[in-house]
């Protein structure tokens, strides 16, 4: 088997293969990836399963992955290369720029993030830039990254101004949510119809900058006197 880190560092073309269970979008890939030089295209498989089924994939310096596959999904097939003794660089391949599968791919271990476009020019550009730099997100997903990033990295007074930015009735209804957890009960104890709490909840995420419940409540808990 040859050793991957010499293609890394510039030696030989770069084998590169393909998971995509759409037969037309396959075979378009593939076309495109024929041409490109210093790619040397080792397979193109329909599943995760039918890929580990054939040992060539082990030796992948590059891989492309759709997000959505039969069986094993994308997300879940790049975790597990990720544990690989020497994995191959990883791209998420989607028609999908959704953040929650944005950032499971680059959770899972994938190096880059490719969104399947109708401009075949723009395609091509990008696919060359992955090939040449082992990593590519476009700025709008960048852009993503980064303000997921500030979230996260948000010191704990900003959270306390951020809680302290809900109504008397969204922190009611936030606190009950811990204790009951769901919209229905909430909504009963409160006097208020279930619709009505989910409203109150999207306005809480919000003013917390948070996407889920689960998030919502782990700001309320941080915040809790001591």
């Amino acid at each position: 088997m040859r050793n991957k880190a010499t293609r890394r560092s510039g030696n030989g073309p770069m084998r590169i293969a393909l998971v995509e269970d759409d037969p037309v979008y396959r075979a378009y890939l593939t076309g495109l990836l024929k041409k490109t030089p210093e790619v040397e295209l080792v397979q193109a498989w329909e599943s995760a399963e039918a890929m580990v089924a054939d040992r060539r994939f082990l030796e992948v310096d590059l891989m492309f992955i759709d997000l959505e596959l039969p069986g094993l999904s994308g997300v879940e097939l790049i975790a597990n290369l990720h544990k690989l003794p020497d994995p191959p660089l990883c791209v998420m391949l989607t028609s999908s720029s959704a953040p929650e599968h944005v950032f499971a791919a680059i959770r899972s271990g994938a190096s880059g993030y490719l969104v399947k476009t109708a401009d075949p020019g723009v395609f091509a550009e990008r696919l060359r830039q992955i090939i040449q730099d082992g990593v590519s997100l476009s700025p709008v997903i960048a852009q993503m990254l980064m303000a997921e990033f500030r979230h996260a990295s948000a010191s704990p007074a900003r959270k306390k101004s951020s809680l302290r930015s809900l109504t008397l009735r969204e922190r009611e209804v936030l606190q009950q949510m811990s204790k009951h957890g769901n919209a229905k009960e909430v909504g009963a104890i409160m006097g208020l119809s279930h619709e009505t709490v989910r409203v109150h909840m999207k306005k809480i995420y919000q003013k917390l900058h948070v996407n889920s419940k689960a998030e919502a409540l782990e700001v309320l808990a941080q915040m809790k006197p001591e």
